[in-house]
């Protein structure tokens, strides 16, 4: 039973959430990636950082931009992937707005970063993700469908990238 229990466990670690193409894939739809400075991805989480060739959001394909916390919530709720460029309003802002409207579709945005994900990204990484969710010139994006949360923090041109498995 012990020898199950530790080579299950072994076989956890070998399997990631995500593999590197497929996260540039999804999320080169949504920003203009450049290189990639970090990927991480074990069996519960995925957390990376990407360089980009603009701080600007694509204009096409299927997100869909919002200036305001209840069109957003309307596209959340219907699966959406939405990218929230709300002025004045931090990512973290966001995210308290969504909850007063929604408590599920709020707590989903933040336990990307304070759930399973955090588990992929050294006190480095967390301390840059945080300081963009607490900046007011990051564009927060968030997929419901694969629970996908993506900083993009327009001054630095840097795209942080975000998924646990909750």
């Amino acid at each position: 039973m012990l020898v199950l229990a530790a080579l299950g466990g072994l076989l956890t670690g070998c399997f990631r959430l995500d593999t590197e193409e497929a996260v540039r894939a999804q999320l080169g739809g949504w920003v203009f990636l450049a290189q990639t400075r970090a990927f991480i991805s074990r069996g519960t989480c995925t957390a990376a950082i990407f360089d980009t060739i603009s701080g600007e959001v694509r204009a096409s394909g299927p997100l869909r931009r919002v200036d305001d916390l209840h069109a957003g919530q309307r596209l959340l709720s219907q699966g959406r992937a939405v990218a929230f460029e709300i002025p004045g309003m931090t990512p973290n802002m966001v995210s308290e707005g969504l909850m007063s409207v929604n408590l599920y579709e709020g707590l989903g945005l933040i336990s990307s970063f304070v759930g399973p994900a955090r588990a992929c990204m050294d006190a480095t990484f967390q301390a840059d993700v945080y300081l963009a969710l607490m900046s007011d010139e990051t564009v927060m994006i968030y997929d419901p469908a694969t629970n996908a949360l993506a900083l993009l923090h327009r001054p630095s041109q840097i795209a942080f990238f975000l998924r646990g498995n909750v």
